[in-house]
């Protein structure tokens, strides 16, 4: 089987975000022989050349591209997707891993710090929540925040809020972890890696 010499690829239009409710699309890499070609949903693309009976390939990408909130990162791509708009003046998205959550909060209009966040955790989880400062430099840029200790149904868990800058209302990125043996996770290793490459304000 011969193909023509130029291949039209569309994905259905209906993958095409609609509103920032919609999980971020995922990409993917077709492989025609030694051929390699980038899929966008919604894209067209074209393949020159001519194939005789080519061995073709479709790879999804191991990422997306969060981009919400005027805030863009990628984040591993079976990471469960949520958004919740129902609290008036709050916008919130929940990307959920095995044992690494990021959460994004968006506040049209309260200045919602970390450390007033940090203070909410305390009084939901009790006494036995505890904070410290903490700070991270992802890609080149420091936010400085706070780490909560807490423990859930007798699970040990640490969140990381830290402020994103905004000109109005307020921003939030939460890092939770709920590492194994109290050591760090291997997915929270691999999230702040791609927030250290990839995370723009």
């Amino acid at each position: 089987m011969k193909l023509s010499t130029t291949l039209l690829f569309l994905l259905p239009a209906t993958l095409l975000l609609a509103s920032d409710k919609d999980e971020p699309s995922l990409s993917y890499t077709l492989r025609v022989d030694k051929e390699t070609v980038r899929l966008v949903p919604g894209k067209d693309v074209q393949i020159k050349g001519r194939f005789d009976n080519p061995t073709v390939t479709l790879v999804p990408d191991t990422e997306r591209l969060f981009t919400y909130a005027q805030v863009t990162f990628k984040y591993p791509a079976n990471f469960a997707f949520e958004a919740d708009f129902d609290t008036e003046g709050l916008k919130m998205w929940t990307l959920d891993g095995n044992n690494c959550v990021i959460m994004v909060q968006q506040y049209e209009s309260l200045a919602m710090t970390p450390k007033a966040f940090a203070e909410q955790l305390k009084k939901l989880y009790g006494a036995g929540t505890r904070t410290e400062n903490k700070s991270y430099t992802f890609n080149g840029q420091k936010y400085s925040g706070i780490r909560v200790h807490l423990t859930l149904a007798s699970q040990k868990m640490i969140q990381d809020v830290l402020a994103l800058p905004t000109k109005t209302g307020s921003r939030l990125l939460i890092l939770q972890d709920n590492p194994p043996e109290e050591k760090q996770s291997e997915e929270s290793k691999t999230v702040l890696k791609l927030l250290n490459e990839t995370l723009t304000p």
